[in-house]
């Protein structure tokens, strides 16, 4: 079977998928571990950190030529075009509304924080919201927008990195994804549902628009690829 790499974007699915693959590639998989960090570090220090830790495990993993590997990792194109040339680059998308307050809602039901309001309308004015906003920009452009940032050059470059990926899905239509999946890799792909919410994602009609203007670059990699690149 081909070698492959799934980047995993948090709350897009990729849970279920990621296991799918891993049984199907299991005396060749790798995942890619995730590290809290010192909790007397700022945020921002221990995110930092853990995400530049994953990527030399994503490289270590390459370089021994583990078939499959997945995780909540970054796009690194020198690794594209160095290490992993010889990979398929999987990932499954998510409208980035919906991915949004997903993550919000997994977040206050696995990792509740004082610190982190208690209510949704209450998160969207925080610094955290926009991070979560912008995680398409941090996964495949390597970083999330900062205020006052012009989005412009972060949009252009995730939309031009996921345009050098060979599957990418939507997780509103699973079982296409599946389909290219299973035709690539050239066998059945079990499929159960892993990590999902035990309520649908719902939110007020009136928090909308504020959601929609923090995730508003999220959105535009997100159109973009569905023009473009989306399996189908």
């Amino acid at each position: 079977m081909p070698r492959i790499i799934y980047i995993h974007v948090p709350k897009c699915g990729g849970s279920s998928f990621g296991a799918a693959l891993r049984l199907r590639y299991f005396m060749s998989q790798a995942v890619i571990n995730l590290d809290p960090g010192d909790p007397a570090l700022p945020a921002e220090t221990r995110i930092l950190a853990d995400y530049a830790r994953r990527r030399a495990q994503l490289h270590q993993s390459a370089n021994q030529g583990i078939r499959m590997i997945s995780g909540h990792v970054q796009y690194d194109p020198e690794l594209h075009d160095r290490g992993a040339k010889n990979y398929t680059f999987v990932t499954l998308l998510r409208d980035p509304v919906v991915r949004f307050v997903s993550h919000y809602n997994y977040l206050q039901r696995r990792h509740p924080t004082p610190s982190r309001p208690a209510t949704l309308a209450g998160f969207l004015d925080t610094a955290d919201a926009a991070r979560l906003a912008s995680q398409y920009l941090f996964y495949f452009a390597g970083q999330s927008l900062l205020p006052g940032q012009d989005p412009a050059p972060l949009v252009a470059r995730a939309t031009a990195a996921l345009a050098r990926f060979d599957i990418i899905g939507d997780l509103s239509q699973p079982h296409i994804f599946a389909k290219h999946l299973q035709r690539h890799i050239g066998t059945p792909l079990p499929l159960w549902r892993r990590n999902v919410a035990p309520v649908p994602t719902e939110f007020p009609a009136n928090l909308r628009p504020k959601i929609e203007t923090l995730c508003a670059a999220d959105i535009a990699v997100y159109q973009a690829v569905q023009i473009t690149r989306i399996a189908a």
